[in-house]
């Protein structure tokens, strides 16, 4: 006689397993595959499209060889993910219709493609608290169009090298009422640097080198960084646009935002 465990199906145990990065997000991610009012079976067809590919991912994904901490960074991606879609589902949201689902002569869709790879970076993630923002991007991708599947693997690929220092700096210059309380001059005229101050101004200068921010003159190093008047642009736009960046805490942001003063 099968056990309760040996019932429930891969992604429910995947996600189950993803408490200690997912949170409170778990119950109703688990829910989404329960049979209850808000299950994918409730929402419709579109959902129902969701949901098998969740659970094609979660069997697949449950007969690699995983470590347990493996286990927990892609059942947090898939927790976050899953309860995010279910939310948008049950306030009306529609997932795109575009073709992004449909499977092409490899049996392979975009979002198979896009998920496996989002689902690969958080299975090898150290920085944890990065897997929140890759699960908010998985449903974001799945409900807009606009984001095409070169552009979401290239956002894949970008937050991969990406610290999350950075994810959270993305905040910092993206937010005007943030950036507004920065230093307002450069800093060429510093003799020497506290080791903080020149971690966090590295880190500027080189999301500055990938285009992601931009300042009115051009940074050629990181004394000539005036944070104040630092934005986000193009993919770094798109990675804090489509991430979900401006949902970081501010208590994750208050250490860096101190040495940019």
């Amino acid at each position: 006689m099968m056990s309760s465990e040996d019932q429930e199906s891969a992604v429910r145990r995947l996600i189950r397993g993803g408490a200690g990065i997912a949170g409170g997000t778990v119950g109703g991610a688990l829910g989404f595959f329960a049979g209850d009012l808000g299950s994918a079976a409730a929402l419709g067809t579109a959902s129902a499209t969701v949901s098998e590919l969740l659970e094609t991912l979660g069997e697949e994904t449950s007969k690699r060889l995983l470590g347990d901490r493996e286990k927990q960074r892609i059942g947090g991606l898939l927790a976050i993910a899953t309860n995010n879609i279910r939310d948008r589902l049950e306030s009306g949201e529609s997932v795109r219709s575009d073709g992004f689902f449909e499977r092409n002569e490899f049996g392979c869709s975009d979002a198979d493609s896009i998920a496996e790879n989002i689902i690969l970076k958080a299975q090898r993630e150290p920085e944890e608290k990065k897997i929140v923002y890759m699960g908010y991007f998985f449903a974001n991708v799945a409900f807009n169009a606009d984001i095409s599947a070169g552009l979401a693997h290239q956002i894949i690929k970008s937050c991969e090298r990406m610290t999350y220092r950075q994810f959270c700096l993305l905040k910092i210059f993206g937010v005007n009422q943030i950036r507004g309380t920065l230093r307002d001059s450069d800093y060429r005229s510093e003799s020497e640097f506290k080791t903080e101050r020149r971690q966090v101004l590295y880190e500027c200068f080189d999301l500055a080198r990938s285009y992601y921010i931009v300042e009115e003159s051009y940074i050629l190093g990181v004394t000539d960084i005036c944070p104040r008047n630092v934005q986000t642009q193009g993919l770094g736009a798109d990675i804090f646009n489509h991430m979900n960046l401006s949902l970081i805490p501010d208590e994750d942001l208050l250490p860096i935002v101190e040495q940019l003063r």
